[in-house]
């Protein structure tokens, strides 16, 4: 049977926009570590368990669990690098958990971070674009543009559409900043984002229709030192689950959900006993928003809410002005799911290979009533759910930690699929020739406003034929009154595979002017999610 393991302390940098407090990655770990060691009476450690996500890229420097070790004087002792896109932090600390449950060791230190603020937006983006499937980068995808498809076949299976799309997001984006403005260590701290500043196109620039700039977390320095112990503490972890995900959307079943979130949850939760997370009292929530519409889907996938349900469990009803974050009764510090009330990243910030600890941090820091933001202190917290997304929801991450003290009964649970095998390794794409001029479903189409290269803006669909997906550019540039990203879903089209090998897709003779009459229908439209006179100036 495996040991109990417990946190005994944790560290947390600032995250920092302006890259000049930490001037190396050393300086930033020895910092989180320092502030760990503050908060415990541990200084022996069995193991260090690092975790950074691309150090080889922003920092030019490999083998970096040797030298963070060095750098920190705890040269003679294991140090291990986990590496899962942006759920690094997370997966540190299952490897961590796993080393002392098995009983092999007593004490591991466990560090996450990333130092990313050296390079430009336009070169951070080249690199993280790297973590997304070959085919999808192929034609342009950057991670938000991956999202952005996601975040579509939500909207669309919700009714969400035209002006009520930005109106919704605009109120996540002014609930994240409302939170991180509170948060000392937050790199939005004092910086609150009134909705209208959405609307303003000279502070928001598109990204990845329908995403927004104000819609994805900023690049930022940070990193999170957690210390798990054998020896009982007021703080342990009781449940892990993780799950992979095909690392191309064209083989997921489901476009608007992750269901690796889904898979590790179940895991996560049989481990805990929890039968049905929705019951638990004393409850608080960390998870990934490294865009704002994954809030509302993240909620959706850990069994928190309905679909149905999961924007106004966040910003309230979309025909009333949105509640404000504290006063929510059912996300708020008060509410019944406390969630995000670090800000997630969107307003906390995202140092992508330390996230993932820096949530699990958060929530330890609920549970023994040190949260940094004082007014979002959860009274009575005792349970905290810590949900990272690694790469576009390929590599994903739950973590339950629960008070020592708590008199919680662990249900029965029935067991999850937890044991996979390999039928056959999954084959090399071919390039669909024999799909020319074949009609094609575009399933989603988004516009790439900022890509991995550069350059002028993709627009690109997903399509299906029979059953086959792939994805096709747009065989020239959108006319007036042409926006396939909002219309042309469900719509059919053709497609061209070139000389070259690259593969377009044609709207039939004649659909322009209709789809230009949609997107015109679409504007007259009274908006739902609309905005009012009064949202422009939250108080």
């Amino acid at each position: 049977m495996s040991r109990e393991v417990y946190i005994a302390a944790v560290g947390l940098t600032k995250v920092d926009l302006t890259g000049r407090i930490f001037g190396t990655v050393f300086e930033l770990f020895a910092e989180a570590y320092r502030r760990a060691l503050q908060d415990s009476q541990i200084r022996r450690f069995d193991a260090v368990q690092v975790g950074i996500m691309d150090s080889e890229e922003f920092e030019n420097r490999a083998n970096i669990a040797t030298k963070i070790a060095d750098r920190l004087g705890l040269t003679g002792i294991p140090a291990v690098r986990s590496e899962t896109a942006s759920s690094t932090g997370a997966a540190a600390l299952h490897e961590a958990y796993y080393k002392i449950a098995s009983g092999e060791f007593d004490s591991v230190l466990v560090l996450a971070g990333e130092r990313m603020k050296m390079v430009t937006t336009e070169v951070a983006t080249q690199i993280m674009s790297k973590t997304v499937d070959p085919e999808e980068r192929r034609f342009g995808f950057t991670m938000p543009a991956l999202i952005a498809l996601v975040t579509q076949a939500w909207l669309r299976e919700r009714g969400v559409t035209g002006e009520q799309i930005p109106a919704l997001l605009a109120r996540l984006m002014w609930r994240a900043h409302t939170l991180g403005t509170d948060n000392p260590l937050a790199a939005f701290y004092g910086r609150p984002e009134p909705i209208g500043n959405y609307f303003d196109p000279s502070k928001n620039l598109p990204v990845a229709t329908p995403l927004m700039r104000k819609d994805c977390s900023p690049i930022c320095d940070g990193a999170a030192a957690v210390i798990l112990t054998s020896k009982p503490q007021e703080v342990k972890i009781t449940g892990l689950g993780s799950a992979t995900e095909t690392s191309s959307i064209l083989d997921r079943a489901n476009l608007s959900g992750l269901d690796a979130t889904g898979q590790a949850a179940r895991i996560a939760y049989w481990r805990a006993g929890i039968s049905n997370p929705r019951d638990l009292e004393g409850l608080v929530v960390e998870l990934h928003d490294a865009f704002n519409s994954l809030l509302p889907i993240g909620l959706t996938d850990l069994g928190l809410v309905d679909a149905e349900r999961a924007a106004e469990a966040l910003v309230g009803p979309p025909d009333t002005d949105p509640i404000h974050p504290y006063d929510h009764p059912i996300t708020g510090p008060r509410g019944s799911i406390p969630t995000n009330l670090s800000g997630g990243l969107k307003a906390r910030g995202h140092p992508v290979g330390g996230t993932g600890l820096f949530q699990i941090a958060e929530n330890y820091l609920q549970l023994t009533q040190r949260f940094p933001n004082r007014s979002a202190q959860v009274d009575g917290a005792s349970l905290g759910i810590c949900h990272s997304v690694g790469g576009p929801g390929n590599n994903n991450y739950v973590t339950v930690i629960e008070r020592s003290d708590s008199r919680r009964r662990r249900d029965r649970v029935p067991e999850p699929r937890i044991h996979f095998e390999s039928p056959q390794p999954r084959g090399t794409r071919e390039n669909p020739v024999e799909l020319h001029g074949s009609s094609a479903t575009v399933e989603g189409a988004t516009t790439i406003h900022v890509t991995a290269r550069g350059g002028s803006p993709l627009h690109v669909a997903l399509l299906n034929i029979s059953g086959r997906r792939l994805f096709a550019k747009m065989d020239h540039a959108p006319r007036d009154g042409e926006e396939p990203e909002e219309v042309l879903a469900g719509r059919r089209v053709r497609l061209l595979v070139k000389d070259d090998g690259d593969q377009y897709f044609q709207i039939p003779r004649g659909r322009s002017f209709e789809i230009g009459r949609i997107v015109q229908a679409i504007r007259r439209r009274v908006p739902l999610w609309s905005t009012s006179d009064d949202e422009t100036q939250p108080e």
